[in-house]
């Protein structure tokens, strides 16, 4: 291959650019850390989007929580040929009974965060002035410069 001066500055461009991206590999390494630190983290999703986790864990809610109890019908029978029926409750197993906890948790975190949420969104559109106030505010007037001004 013969050394021109094309492909010297080719090789130039392709040897700068190369440095270039070894400079910024390790803050774009560091950035992408950062957003799926985010992306992971709950606490930020619920601050950006909270009325939909809401409404998600109100219907997760909704939907693990069991209606009533079914009761199942037991036929026994005897020797004698007779036969009776009992009706048992039917149990409820671990996993539904630490589902329901779990839930229960969940419901508990999420509507105190949603109260917290809203009171700080009230408690900053309480201290920021309004701008009709901001408008008509009187300016404060310097006394000593008007009356060295009369005198």
């Amino acid at each position: 291959m013969t050394n021109t001066l094309a492909t010297r500055k080719q090789s130039e461009a392709i040897r700068a650019r190369m440095q270039q991206i070894r400079s910024e590999l390790p803050y774009d390494v560091d950035m992408a850390r950062q957003q799926v630190r985010q992306m992971t983290d709950w606490k930020y999703q619920f601050r950006q989007h909270p009325v939909a986790i809401m409404a998600a864990v109100a219907i997760a809610g909704y939907m693990l929580v069991p209606q009533s109890r079914k009761s199942s019908e037991v036929i026994v029978r005897n020797v004698d040929g007779s036969s009776t029926a009992e009706t048992k409750a039917a149990k409820r197993g671990l996993l539904s009974g630490l589902v329901a906890a779990a839930a229960t948790m969940a419901m508990k975190s999420g509507t105190s965060m949603l109260t917290q949420h809203l009171s700080q969104s009230f408690m900053r559109s309480a201290s920021r002035p309004s701008t009709a106030t901001e408008a008509h505010s009187p300016t404060p007037v310097d006394v000593h410069s008007t009356n060295e001004a009369f005198s």
